[in-house]
């Protein structure tokens, strides 16, 4: 059985505005249960596999975990134990340690509820979905002549959420991604440079997610991505959405 499940974010490069206020902890996480959600529960230093497990509930100040595989030396190898969980969900990636893990009778993890929550790339300006577009591309140069065209899923006046076959490139937080731009037939836009933020699963198996921020953009650069993001949404408000692209100064 495949998981699609994303490795925690290094610490060290987790900005302060990624944690979450302490009050909002538990109906954070409780969003998140109503989708009975798939996570995965890593060792601290990295010394063993991803442990997949479906949260499921919030009881007696309990976080109930349902692991999906047993892992390398039983789950009574995991009691009293620490492990971090990650999950990639629709607000981003969450990331929170879970302390003193129990086994239950039915086969289940708990874990108290976490005093710190970490969720990563939660933009400051809105969003605007993509126009699903199939003639619409945002294009990675990857060096030596190489292209890749992505998908947008949304876009913000300084970030982008890319959707790219999965193994087509290497994706990891801190990445840069120099000289791509917009292409829609025979129209493109300026060259634009970014950074990637956060990596989280795309929609299908074969897919993955690039949370990415505009990295020393110049004038030009912001010009055209805020002309880029409101042509889309002030289409979508007219009921004109399939031509969104005559509001983009790029596009001819």
């Amino acid at each position: 059985m495949k998981f699609n499940i994303f490795p925690p974010e290094a610490l060290k490069s987790i900005e302060p505005k990624f944690h979450v206020e302490p009050r909002a902890i538990a109906k954070t996480i409780e969003r998140e249960l109503q989708k009975k959600p798939l996570a995965g529960l890593y060792t601290l230093d990295g010394s063993a596999r991803e442990l997949p497990v479906s949260l499921l509930d919030i009881a007696q100040g309990l976080l109930v975990m349902k692991p999906e595989i047993k892992p390398e030396g039983g789950l009574t190898s995991l009691v009293g134990g620490q492990r971090l969980v990650v999950l990639c969900g629709d607000t981003g990636k969450m990331q929170f340690l879970a302390n003193n893990l129990k086994l239950t009778e039915d086969g289940n993890l708990t874990c108290p509820l976490p005093t710190d929550l970490i969720l990563i790339q939660r933009r400051k300006e809105f969003r605007t979905l993509g126009p699903g577009d199939e003639d619409l591309s945002f294009v990675l140069c990857l060096g030596a002549g190489q292209e890749l065209l992505t998908k947008v899923i949304d876009i913000s006046d300084h970030g982008i959420l890319l959707d790219i076959r999965l193994g087509a490139t290497e994706v990891e937080v801190g990445r840069y991604w120099h000289s791509g731009y917009f292409e829609r037939l025979k129209s493109r836009s300026t060259t634009i440079d970014l950074v990637i933020k956060n990596v989280r699963p795309g929609a299908a198996m074969d897919r993955i997610r690039a949370g990415c921020e505009l990295y020393e953009p110049n004038r030009m650069v912001l010009k055209e991505f805020e002309s880029t993001r409101s042509a889309i949404e002030n289409a979508r408000v007219q009921g004109r959405l399939n031509r969104w692209y005559l509001g983009a100064s790029w596009h001819e």
